[in-house]
């Protein structure tokens, strides 16, 4: 992951901060190394979702206490590959993707895809698989937008 968050760097020309390069490369729960980075509380707020029978797609971000934007996110959950309760708790857009997986104990491995910088927004960005059960649950692409 370093050397892919250094040819990141020399790519776009953009220094990335250390907040920055750590959220990369995480793979637990965004939004607790966000509340640590941040030094407040976070909270996902759900801008868009739509399902259709494979899969549910959603759009959301996290805001800091100041409803500062510091991370948007788009997301597919496959709805076959994941227990009930989890698509049930999904389906209220109550919480974030992260904050369900921890709440009800699943066991998962994150597998990031790609890393990258979007010119038109300057952002930095990354693409991951949440695997389950050895299949792909979710695939989420976040950009650091306010980061």
């Amino acid at each position: 992951m370093l050397q892919n968050i250094f040819e990141l760097e020399q790519r776009s020309g953009v220094k990335l901060g250390l907040a920055q390069k750590t959220l990369l490369a995480e793979t637990g729960t965004i939004e607790q190394v966000l509340s640590i980075l941040t030094g407040s509380e976070v909270r996902v707020n759900i801008v868009e979702q739509r399902e259709n029978e494979k899969e549910i797609s959603r759009e959301s971000v996290i805001l800091n206490d100041a409803d500062k934007v510091l991370i948007r996110a788009h997301s597919k959950i496959f709805v076959r590959n994941i227990p009930r309760k989890i698509a049930r708790q999904i389906r209220q857009k109550q919480l974030g993707i992260g904050t369900i997986i921890t709440n009800l104990h699943l066991e998962t491995f994150r597998k990031i895809i790609e890393v990258g910088y979007d010119p038109v927004n300057r952002s930095v960005f990354r693409r991951y698989q949440i695997i389950y059960k050895k299949r792909v649950a979710f695939e989420i692409r976040e950009e650091l937008v306010g980061v």
